[in-house]
C-alpha cells in the first residue's frame, strides 16, 4: 500500500531517499529550510556499494556525465611522497563488483538528484522552509514549518517522518533528545578545487592519491568528468570560525601552520589550488 511520507531535508539524503520512495510508488513530500536546493562542499567518492543503488534508480547515464572514474587509488608518505600501497579501481572494481567506483562534487550529485525527484517524484518539493513543530504517533507524523524569510507557517501530515537535515538535526533534536548536540572532534578540513588544465602535466591526476604523515591526511581525486581535481586536508586543529558555519574561508598560511612541513610534492599541489574553504568536524555517537 502507498504511504504519504515526509521528509525533512533537501540535500543528498533526502532527495535519494525522495526518489527512491517516490520509484515504489510512495508519495513523498520534501522539507529544505534553504531558499533554494542547493549544495556546498567537496568532493566525495562513491564505492560500488553506492553506485549500484544509484544505477538503481535510473541515474547511470547523469551521474557518468558529471564523475570522474579514477584509475587507481595510491597511498603515499606525506613528506617523501614515497608509494606505500596501490589498489586498482576503474575496470578492476567494475569486473569484481558490478558497478564503477566514482568521484563526484557533492553539488553536482544533488542537481542529478534533484532533477530526477522534479521528473519521476510523487509530492512537494518546498523550500524556505524552517521546521518548528513535529508531533508522531504510531500511525501519524506531523511537521509544522515556518517560512525562513516571512511569516508564513503551513503543517502537513504524513504515515512517517524522514531526518535528513544534516549533522545539526532538528528532527533528531525534537524526537530523540533537545540537548543532544553533535560533538567536536578536534579536527578542520580545508577543501580546495583545482581546474586540471592549470596544472603542470606533472599535478595532473587520473587516480585518488592519500598522503599520510604525523599531522594530516590528504587527498586528491578528479570530479567533474575529470576536468577538476578535488583536494582535502585534514588536520588536527579547531577552526576559529561558527561551528555550525563548516563552510570559511581559510588560506594556505593557516592550513600550514596545523600541517606543519609537508614534502615538495604534496606542497607543489597544496600551492597551485587557488583558494581554500575550512569547517570543524563534527560527529554523533550512533543512535542506540
Amino acid at each position: 500500500m502507498a504511504a504519504h511520507l515526509l521528509v525533512v531535508g533537501g540535500g543528498i539524503g533526502g532527495l535519494a531517499s525522495a526518489l527512491a520512495l517516490s520509484q515504489r510508488g510512495h508519495r513523498v513530500d520534501v522539507f529544505e529550510q534553504a531558499p533554494a536546493f542547493t549544495e556546498v562542499g567537496a568532493g566525495i567518492q562513491l564505492g560500488p556499494n553506492v553506485t549500484r543503488r544509484l544505477h538503481d534508480l535510473q541515474l547511470a547515464m547523469p551521474l557518468a556525465a558529471i564523475a570522474g572514474e579514477p584509475q587507481a587509488l595510491v597511498v603515499r608518505d606525506a613528506g617523501s611522497n614515497a608509494e606505500l600501497a596501490r589498489m586498482p579501481l576503474a575496470n578492476d572494481f567494475r569486473t569484481r563488483y558490478g558497478a564503477p567506483y566514482l568521484c563526484v562534487h557533492r553539488a553536482d550529485l544533488q542537481a542529478v538528484l534533484l532533477e530526477a525527484v522534479r521528473a519521476r517524484g510523487r509530492g512537494l518539493l518546498s523550500t524556505d522552509a524552517r521546521i518548528t513543530q513535529i508531533e508522531t504517533s504510531d500511525d501519524l507524523a506531523c511537521v509544522t514549518a515556518t517560512a525562513m524569510r516571512g511569516s508564513e507557517m503551513w503543517a502537513c501530515e504524513g504515515d512517517a517522518l524522514i531526518g535528513a537535515d544534516g549533522l545539526w538535526s532538528a528532527v533528531r533534536r525534537k524526537i530523540v533528545d533537545p540537548d543532544d548536540a553533535p560533538r567536536s572532534t578536534g579536527h578542520t578540513a580545508w577543501r580546495g578545487l583545482v581546474a586540471q588544465a592549470t596544472l603542470p602535466a606533472s599535478l595532473r591526476r587520473d587516480r585518488v592519491d592519500v598522503w599520510l604523515g604525523p599531522r594530516l591526511h590528504a587527498v586528491a581525486y578528479p570530479v567533474r568528468g575529470g576536468e577538476w581535481l578535488n583536494v582535502v586536508v585534514i588536520a588536527e586543529a579547531t577552526s576559529s570560525g561558527e561551528a555550525r558555519d563548516w563552510d570559511q574561508m581559510a588560506t594556505l598560511g593557516a592550513m600550514a601552520q596545523a600541517t606543519g612541513q609537508v614534502g615538495s610534492a604534496l606542497q607543489s599541489l597544496l600551492d597551485a589550488v587557488p583558494g581554500w574553504r575550512a569547517w570543524s568536524l563534527f560527529d554523533r555517537p550512533p543512535l542506540a
